[in-house]
């Protein structure tokens, strides 16, 4: 090439590019510049097209992996619960061995079957609740404890307990209406043993920690005698439970009666105090066979208090009698030296005589209508006469003796 030809040939490349002469390349014109195919940088477009392809293609392998491990532990923890919702796990058979199982008072189908769950006579709580909920009669398990078997299906536990011959009377602790601590104690010492006598009266002194409600203090301060609230019913007692949790259960059964029967706001309505009310109540139910005649007799000891005139009621002093130890039935009820002797202190006793039923708390709260101020039995059966008249009753007692129908 002659010098010509290079002098042209350079001035044809500054023209082309005159800044590469003095600088190089520029990097910011490198966007302009179109590489034709197959060269580098269509090779390297390539080779990042592909990675990123790569990439894509594990991120969608790890997405799938996870989303499958979700699924899985998902029905892991979820299946085996529907289908125990489903099919609740169950034994088959009536079961073999022997086990005691207790039911208490108020126990709902929950737990009865927690119960027996537990004892391992049912495989699972669902299977006996969906057992009882299919079965009309599941409402009648009486409280008390059953002599069951290890491994039952639950249709064959749920029978069980509805047979009466499975209910063992042993530990049953029976608080009849009437009854007084005294009676309960004893009661409470069959099932305990005699050897805890000492305890069983300790609980039963020990009034504040048996969970009597509030609202039932006596004008003198707190509740000095738990008697009244023992509420008549029948308590499965396991022997070696304490005697405080075995009387908290009777305690427990008379805050239920209260609330669900309003008869401490019936008492307020009336003009007296709930433990008053208690008081009138166990009177009635010693007093009285009937719950007609139940109301009466409140309504003769509020009138004779309005009166202030003595109660005079053999009932009261009969109680006096078992507070010191003594026989009921050879006292003079006049004469008896104690704050429960009607017939010489005015008003109302110190405490409730016995534990009323819920006839007796009705009749308390709500007396029938009347001017009677005397009652005497009128028969043998034990019905009452009610009277206003001094001469009337009078007349009415002599009968009474003559006919042998229990008056002294």
């Amino acid at each position: 090439m002659t010098h010509r030809d290079h002098e042209v040939q350079v001035d044809t490349d500054q023209h082309l590019d005159p800044h590469a002469l003095l600088f190089g390349d520029d990097p910011s014109l490198e966007h302009d510049h179109r590489p034709t195919p197959g060269g580098r940088h269509s090779r390297v477009d390539n080779h990042r097209s592909h990675q990123r392809r790569r990439r894509g293609k594990r991120a969608l392998w790890v997405l799938s992996i996870v989303g499958a491990l979700v699924v899985a532990v998902s029905a892991w923890l979820i299946v085996p619960k529907v289908t125990a919702l489903v099919h609740p796990p169950d034994y088959s058979g009536s079961g073999s061995g022997s086990v005691r199982v207790s039911v208490q008072q108020g126990d709902t189908a929950s737990d009865i079957a927690a119960a027996l769950h537990k004892a391992g006579v049912v495989k699972s709580d669902r299977a006996f609740v969906d057992a009882a909920s299919n079965n009309a009669k599941s409402q009648n398990i009486q409280p008390g404890t059953y002599v069951l078997r290890q491994h039952m299906s639950a249709a064959s536990a749920l029978n069980l307990l509805l047979t009466p011959s499975a209910r063992s009377a042993s530990d049953d602790v029976v608080v009849t209406e009437g009854a007084t601590t005294f009676d309960v104690a004893k009661r409470l010492a069959q099932v305990m043993g005699a050897g805890k006598q000492g305890a069983i009266n300790k609980a039963i002194a020990d009034v504040s920690a048996l969970g009597i409600p509030l609202g039932y203090e006596p004008a003198s301060g707190a509740p000095t005698s738990v008697e009244g609230f023992l509420y008549p019913a029948t308590y499965s007692i396991d022997p070696t439970e304490s005697p405080q949790s075995a009387l908290q259960k009777m305690t427990s059964r008379f805050a239920d009666a209260d609330r669900s029967s309003g008869f401490a706001a019936d008492a307020k309505k009336l003009g007296i105090t709930p433990y008053q009310a208690l008081i009138i109540a166990s009177i009635a139910q010693a007093e009285a066979k009937y719950p007609a005649d139940m109301a009466k007799v409140a309504r003769v000891i509020l009138n004779r208090v309005a009166a202030n005139r003595p109660l005079q009621i053999d009932a009261t002093s009969a109680y006096a009698a078992k507070t010191q130890g003594l026989d009921p039935t050879k006292i003079v009820f006049a004469d008896i030296d104690s704050p429960y002797n009607t017939y010489t202190h005015d008003g109302l006793p110190p405490t409730p005589i016995s534990n009323p039923g819920a006839d007796a708390l009705t009749a308390a709260v709500h007396p029938t209508p009347g001017n009677w101020l005397y009652y005497v039995n009128s028969d043998a059966a034990g019905h009452l006469f009610f009277t206003a008249s001094e001469s009337e009753f009078q007349q009415a007692a002599d009968k009474c003796r003559a006919q042998h129908w229990g008056c002294g």
